[in-house]
């Protein structure tokens, strides 16, 4: 039963410093709170009598992470509960009332939601059964069994780890005498310690590292957790997620009277805060982002236009759900502290057969449900919004245009893909849908790469080396930052692969490279697919040997290509944490993070080579 052991590493909480770096702020207010600066929800009646017992966990859990409370997000509100809502309606120059109000419990609930989803957080299964326990599982990747009846998780270079522990067999005293072991274990200091009958919480640090711990008994069973990490700058972020753990945590099974978590008036006043717009309930699978078409006055290129009724369609112009105008003092920050937000542009093509790309385009909201472009939208302080724009041009390309501050992607690029998508599938057991994959996978991919032209543009970023290379290597970085947890690892490494058979497909179908080819400002296609390639097998070699192993990679390059992939990491978030917002300035001067994906068995063999069980690694055919 002794914890002092816990694990250190001269590492930075790499992993944890670029998922908040590209996510987002950890304890801000999300889209979900955004929403309601769109309607009137400043009425300072209380709504605690129509919040369940989830809600109001919820609202108690964002008032912690702001730094109002300090007690247990338990539902109830005490005196220092209520103190502690006065607290922030006086921050948010509200009427002092203590009590929630629509906005307050908005806002604090998507406070708790925003956190939940940036690291992932879901239930530990499989640990200890009747335990109860969730943990942020972007985080802590590598898991194992222990030797204390429960389970090992902690991020890959040990700065972060929790046990879970189940001692069966225990005497009456067995759980004070734990208690009086950790208070007294040698090279600690105890900072916080809450003792009752049949359990306690004891917290301090141990060396260079923090810890908090946490068991209970009920009969002869002892359950608990113990969660510690390194005592850096990164320390007041693992704090929050302690803080999410422990009121989360039910060593033996939570009370089955509270029914199942729920948030249904959250839910509503998230709908009239978006007034109609789609996903933006907090119980629901999105997190409040799925756009709604506003109207926008457009500051980048010429001649743009909202949607309007009528005979003529003049396009769609729209911006994220809750995105603030640039100020019109001409500051560069909004009064949320995000940097200028993004424009996107859908404009009708004038050739009747690029009409199907221009409607798909615009139906799916094409730009604003990528997950990367989500989370760069109000990232960086630029001199002038970026636009996405869709257009006729009349050529085969996607481009970024420095002039316009503008991206394009061309109807035409979205054709090519479709011809080449359907060319691929032949032969699946579902061709249509293996068509539409690689069309939104290459899609994505390539506007990364073009958003990554508009960053060196707007931040006057340095040049490293080639631009077109440096472009393709900060695709699949943000692709492998993993961005948005309903996605699995084996999912990016899905848009990965599909990428790189754009790039092996191109390299076939070209002839021999002449003297004009090697002279391109881009590396040959045949290099960009093996550069991808390095990039996906040297971030997690363990995960994607078979790579290597299926001959897609040369063994020669792969030996070179952790040492590559990490370096080109580690370079992208050095050029780029300095240019953050103030809403998204990072907690840590680290520079990048190691990611890993978790392999798994190898998938049936189907009719066609593309396709895929949605559950395996695609890069182990």
């Amino acid at each position: 039963m002794n914890f002092a052991s816990r694990p250190s590493s001269s590492k930075a909480l790499l992993a944890l410093a670029l998922l908040f770096a590209v996510s987002g702020p950890v304890c801000t207010q999300p889209a979900l709170a955004q929403t309601s600066a769109q309607v009137e929800l400043d009425g300072s009646d209380s709504i605690e009598g129509n919040l369940n017992i989830w809600e109001r966990r919820l609202t108690q859990e964002g008032l912690i992470l702001l730094g109002y409370y300090n007690g247990f997000a338990d539902g109830s509100f005490g005196p220092s509960g209520r103190n502690a809502i006065a607290s922030y309606q006086r921050d948010h120059n509200r009427p002092a009332t203590g009590k929630l109000s629509a906005r307050d419990a908005l806002e604090l609930g998507g406070t708790a939601l925003d956190l939940r989803k940036q690291l992932q957080w879901r239930s530990l299964d499989n640990s200890i059964a009747g335990m109860t326990i969730s943990y942020p599982a972007g985080l802590l990747t590598q898991r194992k069994d222990n030797t204390l009846g429960g389970e090992n998780l902690q991020t890959e270079d040990g700065a972060i780890s929790l046990k879970t522990a189940r001692f069966a067999n225990s005497g009456p005293s067995q759980l004070d005498t734990l208690y009086q072991n950790l208070l007294n274990e040698q090279g600690s200091t105890i900072t916080y310690q809450l003792k009752r009958s049949s359990w306690f919480i004891v917290s301090g640090n141990a060396g260079d590292r923090k810890f908090y711990s946490r068991f209970e008994q009920r009969g002869n069973e002892i359950r608990g957790y113990d969660l510690s990490w390194n005592a850096d700058k990164n320390s007041k972020v693992v704090e929050n997620i302690s803080v999410l753990i422990s009121n989360g945590f039910y060593p033996f099974g939570e009370n089955p009277s509270d029914g199942d978590p729920s948030y249904p008036t959250l839910a509503k006043l998230a709908d009239m805060a978006g007034a109609g717009g789609q996903d933006s309930s907090p119980n629901g699978s999105g997190s409040g982002n799925t756009p709604q078409a506003q109207p926008q006055q457009s500051n980048g290129p010429a001649d743009t236009q909202t949607a309007q009724s009528g005979d003529k369609d003049d396009g769609l112009t729209e911006q994220k759900d809750g995105a603030l105008p640039p100020p019109s003092d001409g500051s560069l920050v909004t009064s949320d502290g995000k940097g200028l937000r993004f424009v996107y542009h859908y404009f009708p093509p004038e050739d009747p057969k690029l009409n199907y790309a221009y409607k798909w385009a615009a139906d799916t909201h094409l730009f604003l449900n990528i997950p990367e472009i989500d989370g760069l939208d109000g990232l960086f302080v630029t001199p002038r919004p970026l636009h996405y724009v869709t257009r006729q041009c009349n050529t085969i390309n996607a481009f970024y245009d420095r002039k316009n501050g503008a991206v394009f992607l061309c109807y035409e690029m979205i054709d090519s893909l479709l011809q080449m998508g359907e060319a691929l599938s032949k032969g699946a057991s579902d061709p249509k849908a293996l068509t539409v994959e690689f069309v939104q996978d290459n899609l994505r991919f390539i506007l990364l790469h073009e958003s990554g032209h508009a960053l060196i543009d707007l931040l006057d970023l340095p040049a490293v080396g080639r631009e077109e290379d440096s472009v393709d290597q900060l695709a699949a970085v943000l692709l492998l930052s993993h961005v948005d947890d309903r996605e699995t690892k084996n999912d990016i490494a899905r848009v990965l692969q599909l990428a790189s058979v754009w790039f092996k497909v191109n390299s076939q179908s070209s002839s021999a490279p002449d003297v004009a080819s090697f002279a391109d400002e881009h590396s040959l296609d045949a290099q960009r697919y093996f550069n991808l390639l390095c990039m996906v097998y040297g971030l997690d070699p363990e995960s994607n040997g078979a790579i290597v192993e299926n001959g897609m990679l040369p063994k020669e390059r792969a030996a070179r290509c952790p040492e590559e992939a990490s370096k080109i990491n580690r370079s992208w978030a050095r050029l780029i944490l300095p240019h953050f917002s103030p809403r998204f300035q990072p907690k840590s001067d680290d520079s990048g993070a190691s990611q890993q994906t978790t392999a798994t068995q190898q998938p049936a063999a189907g009719d066609n080579p593309l396709e895929w069980d949605k559950k395996s690694n695609p890069f182990a055919k």
